[in-house]
């Protein structure tokens, strides 16, 4: 019902629209707190999406498969490395993942080594992706997750995609992908108010 009843505006969708007609697999990087509308997003193909192996991610991964995305279970402290060999596999076939990269439990806005050590490993390039909503109803979760409200606006951004070389360090490439996803994030809440 919010994607129905909202204007949206979409920016650089076709960045993964690119990489997705050349079969090349590529990482959508956000933060947590905008997991409300992410599942929403990237119709008419598959998406791989990380969600925690817990009680809680027991719920995403019901929201994740109510719209037609295919969760994978696993996180840094549970079931990692069978989730990580897993979607080495699916970028090497060109398939689509997504992860909340300061999840499951933050903290929030830090990016957490694993979508580095991904990319690096795979050659396959991260998109940053945030959204940001003109009416919203903010929550005092750790990781200050909001969910838009009706008959607002939604702005969301898809960044250029970012290859993360093997030759730098782990530092650089966590550095590289928070500048991204700061940018994007600043883009979106910008957009908002633009006429």
């Amino acid at each position: 019902m919010i994607m129905w009843f909202s204007k949206i505006r979409v920016y650089g969708e076709e960045h993964p629209d690119a990489l997705r007609a050349e079969s090349k697999g590529h990482v959508f990087v956000s933060w947590h707190n905008q997991q409300f509308i992410l599942p929403q997003l990237r119709k008419g193909g598959d998406v791989h999406t990380l969600v925690s192996d817990s009680r809680d991610g027991d719920y995403m991964a019901w929201l994740v498969k109510s719209f037609g995305k295919i969760p994978i279970r696993g996180s840094s402290s549970k079931k990692g490395v069978r989730a990580l060999k897993q979607m080495i596999r699916l970028l090497k076939s060109g398939e689509e993942l997504a992860i909340a990269t300061d999840g499951p439990r933050g903290p929030a806005f830090e990016v957490k080594p694993g979508v580095v050590q991904l990319a690096q490993l795979t050659g396959a390039p991260i998109i940053a992706l945030a959204y940001d909503a003109s009416k919203k109803k903010q929550f005092s979760s750790w990781d200050q997750s909001f969910i838009p409200l009706l008959f607002g606006e939604l702005s969301i951004v898809f960044d250029e995609p970012l290859y993360i070389d093997k030759s730098i360090s782990l530092e650089q490439g966590l550095d590289l992908v928070k500048q991204r996803l700061d940018t994007v994030n600043q883009i979106a809440t910008e957009n908002l108010t633009k006429p």
